[in-house]
């Protein structure tokens, strides 16, 4: 069977068992078209039945295509693409995926959900294989038989076009890849005839080129009616072939026993029918041991699929995880922002009490902040700055200010003190001239060690204990120890009569 099912004239013709994968790279313009198509938007073309529009499975929604290119744009700039991408560049990768003849009737045996999971598993391998990603995934139900048109984005992660990864050796191990990722949805799926096989084999050039949607419209009507055609003629040699036994097991019943060489002769033919019959019972024996393995198998792909489904669900945990964390963070950030508040609140306060500190000090300095003597309370020109603290702060800066009046007060009182000393001094150095003078003229005298003056100054009169007193009284001593030597003593001295370095 095996030989027959690969001999060249079957070779040579497409394998309806078989599923595909055609892609073709696509513009702005043509892919808005085909989601269009896709999405059965405006015209519905005329080989749609519009009674199964609701059948159609949208199982990847299309984003904006204005933001597909804006992102294609972007990976060209990272790659470090220094022209501007073209108008006429394309977007997007757009394919479909269609079966055989063979293919379409065990694919929709299928459960939809097994037949999305499918269709998803071969965009995203596809996308993998590329480096890219899916942007739509559309399943059709209303045309001839069940297809599926995807987008990928036109350009790769590196910002690559995808148009430069796809020759003809890529585009053989797409059918590679479609028939590995399908046969485990559907085991009874075949890989299509390679295109050098068919020429091989005595097909046509034109026969091996892929046909479009449209082309597919046209065409499998007609392959399908050719089958049905070819297993009806099936079922009706079938048919004869059992109404023939049952016509030769009548007969054998009315031979007679004069036929018993004849019916020796049908029973010895009917011995090797039945051995015939027990050769074929062991061929469905192994068959039935290869769809026993066969569930084996799938029985083994229900586990792989059950430990991703685990994997997921851990997945999801850890994404939960993960949330959770990043609302943590949000409440963290939400608390140190809460802190900068507080400490710019703080900042504000602070400025402000240093605003009034610097105010109080210009006070001071000018002489405008003063305690009063009756309350002995502080009085300012403007206590408008300190009265806006908080009353903690204003306390604390009161002790201060206290404090700086203070010492003002008494640095002021020490100047007057000084001042006032000042000025006796002077004045008693006045006196002492006018002492000199009297004693020059006459009006003065020196007797019993003192001075004797009709007018004597009041402030020489009652000398006290102070350092300025004691300089005073130093003086007048002198003068009437000058005085008792002689008066020649009070003549001022000429330059002669001194000698010494620097004198002459």
């Amino acid at each position: 069977m095996k030989d027959l099912a690969n001999s060249p004239a079957d070779l040579a013709r497409s394998n309806p068992r078989a599923a595909s994968t055609h892609i073709q790279t696509c513009t702005l313009s043509k892919a808005k078209s085909q989601r269009m198509h896709d999405c059965r938007l405006g015209r519905i073309p005329a080989y749609v039945d519009q009674t199964k529009l609701r059948d159609n499975r949208v199982l990847i929604r299309l984003r904006p295509l204005t933001q597909v290119r804006a992102e294609n744009a972007r990976l060209r700039e990272q790659a470090g693409r220094q022209r501007k991408m073209k108008s006429n560049a394309a977007v997007v990768m757009m394919g479909v995926i269609t079966f055989g003849v063979l293919a379409a009737r065990d694919f929709m045996k299928l459960s939809p959900k097994r037949q999305n999971r499918a269709f998803r598993k071969l965009a995203r391998s596809l996308a993998k294989k590329f480096a890219t990603k899916v942007e739509s995934l559309v399943v059709h139900l209303d045309e001839t038989t069940i297809h599926a048109h995807f987008m990928l984005r036109a350009y790769d992660h590196s910002g690559h076009p995808l148009s430069d990864n796809i020759k003809r050796d890529a585009t053989a191990s797409i059918q590679d890849l479609t028939h590995r990722v399908l046969v485990r949805f559907c085991p009874k799926i075949e890989r299509g005839h390679r295109k050098l096989d068919r020429l091989a084999a005595g097909a046509n050039y034109v026969e091996t080129l892929h046909r479009s949607v449209r082309a597919l419209h046209q065409d499998l009507p007609r392959e399908i009616e050719e089958r049905e055609a070819e297993l009806a003629a099936l079922e009706v040699a079938k048919t004869e072939l059992l109404a023939s036994i049952d016509e030769g097991r009548k007969k054998l019943d009315r031979l007679s026993e004069e036929q018993r060489t004849e019916r020796i002769a049908l029973a010895s033919h009917k011995t090797e029918m039945e051995a015939r019959a027990r050769d074929l019972d062991a061929r469905d024996a192994d068959v039935r041991a290869q769809e026993d393995k066969q569930q084996k198998r799938e029985d083994g792909l229900d586990r792989r699929e059950a430990s991703i489904d685990k994997d997921k669900a851990d997945l999801a945990r850890e994404r939960r995880t993960q949330l959770l964390a990043a609302d943590q963070l949000v409440k963290r950030e939400e608390a140190v922002k809460a802190a900068r508040t507080e400490a710019e609140k703080i900042r504000i306060t602070y400025q402000a009490a240093l605003a009034a500190m610097e105010d109080a000090l210009a006070e001071i300095s000018d002489g405008t902040l003063r305690r009063d003597p009756a309350t002995g309370k502080l009085v300012m020109r403007d206590a408008s700055l300190l009265r806006a603290l908080p009353e903690e702060l204003r306390v604390g800066l009161l002790c201060p200010m206290r404090g700086f009046v203070d010492i003002r007060s008494r640095v002021n009182q020490r100047s007057r003190e000084l001042d006032r000393r000042d000025r006796a001094f002077e004045e008693k150095l006045a006196a002492v001239g006018e002492v000199i003078t009297a004693l020059a003229e006459g009006r003065a005298e020196i007797s019993d060690g003192d001075i004797v003056m009709e007018d004597m100054p009041a402030s020489l009169k009652a000398l006290g204990e102070t350092a300025e007193d004691r300089m005073i009284q130093a003086i007048l001593d002198l003068i009437v120890r000058a005085g008792e030597v002689g008066v020649g003593a009070l003549q001022p001295a000429r330059d002669y009569e001194i000698d010494g370095p620097g004198m002459g």
